[in-house]
């Protein structure tokens, strides 16, 4: 078996696929959890997921929970719950309108306003004008989580090719790959190269429609206690958590400058000024501390933000696990289940919703 992208997806995926007996090679255009993986700001949250992917979501909860003995290491998994916010009476309506449809799949929410904030999260700003709570929010490294999932995969028989551009990649009984680390063959491929799914999936005729996103997080220095909950936004538009170093992280999506053609990733300055200042309102106790470290990172992106797992259209031995919104927090589940449907030909999940080929014509 082929695994084309050494994040989230491909090293679950390899992992899942090597405790089924496979023998596995995962090929990465660049080096093992260097994209996407390695910089987010570990958030796993289900309050900023879409209401379709709250099972989802909850069921990837069931693997984080057992990772670190799965894995041997500590990887800094915190389900300490969270609040998601709004700082509008439209943002405070759209907020109620999405909690009650994650309720409705599953999650544990409770409405919060007015006094209820101020005596529950007194460390909340002004501007909180609503709340939800769930106790199922919360956060792990990706820093921590990186290594460790590659010291699995080899330990597991996988064999890690870097620095494998894929120049060719050609469909059949037996898929081949040539790479700038030399020329493949297996039974199966899996894609799992995130933004770069898409033009993967071309190279055997399907098209995955995939957008780019440059994300931006800033981590603070060590402080005190100041978020002891993680914060998740109404707009989706901020990501806030103290980890165990006690540094602060800030995210939420704010765009950078950058391209795949040119693996360019740059800070827009204007736009960061945006976040954390959006961080402090919500935040008053960030004022107080420094900014150490900016960056940014690619994130692919499908036109209605749900991941794509499964086959390829018309491509029995061709399977791609890519772009989920999210991918941090559903990456162990969503390996999982794409190394279920290689080597087993089902999945202990639905996977219908994920369909690779549900955006193209006549599919």
């Amino acid at each position: 078996m082929l695994v084309i992208g050494g994040g989230t997806f491909g090293l679950f995926t390899a992992l899942t696929l090597a405790d089924r007996g496979a023998e596995v090679i995962l090929i990465d255009r660049g080096g093992v959890w260097r994209e996407a993986s390695s910089v987010n700001a570990g958030s796993l949250g289900v309050q900023n997921k879409l209401p379709a992917l709250v099972p989802y979501t909850l069921w990837a909860w069931e693997l984080w929970l057992g990772l670190e003995a799965r894995l041997g290491c500590n990887l800094d998994v915190r389900r300490n719950g969270g609040y998601k916010v709004a700082t509008t009476e439209d943002e405070a309506q759209r907020l109620k309108t999405v909690a009650a449809e994650q309720e409705a799949r599953g999650l544990t929410v409770s409405h919060l306003c007015g006094d209820d904030i101020r005596r529950e999260a007194p460390w909340l700003g002004d501007c909180v004008v609503a709340a939800t709570y769930s106790p199922d929010d919360g956060y792990a490294s990706p820093t921590l989580l990186g290594p460790a999932l590659r010291r699995a995969v080899e330990d597991g028989g996988v064999t890690v090719v870097e620095h494998g551009d894929v120049v060719s990649l050609s469909a059949g009984s037996r898929p081949r790959v040539e790479t700038s680390a030399g020329a493949f063959e297996a039974d199966a491929v899996a894609i799992t190269a995130g933004a770069w799914s898409g033009q993967l999936a071309m190279m055997v005729g399907a098209i995955l429609p995939v957008t780019l996103d440059v994300n931006m997080v800033s981590v603070t220095e060590r402080a005190p206690t100041t978020i002891p909950k993680i914060v998740t936004h109404a707009r989706g538009i901020l990501t806030l958590k103290q980890v165990a170093n006690m540094s602060c992280l800030i995210g939420g999506g704010w765009q950078g400058i950058g391209t795949l053609s040119d693996s360019r990733k740059e800070i827009d300055y204007d736009q960061l000024v945006h976040n954390l200042r959006l961080a402090q309102r919500v935040i008053p106790g960030l004022a107080r501390l420094n900014v150490v470290r900016s960056w940014a990172g690619y994130e692919g992106v499908t036109p209605d933000s749900l991941p794509y797992l499964g086959r390829l259209p018309g491509q029995p031995n061709v399977y791609c696990g890519a772009c989920a919104r999210g991918g941090f927090t559903l990456g162990p589940l969503m390996g999982r289940l794409l190394g279920e449907l290689i080597a087993d030909g089902i999945t202990s999940r639905p996977i219908d919703l994920f369909d690779p080929g549900r955006f193209m014509s006549g599919h």
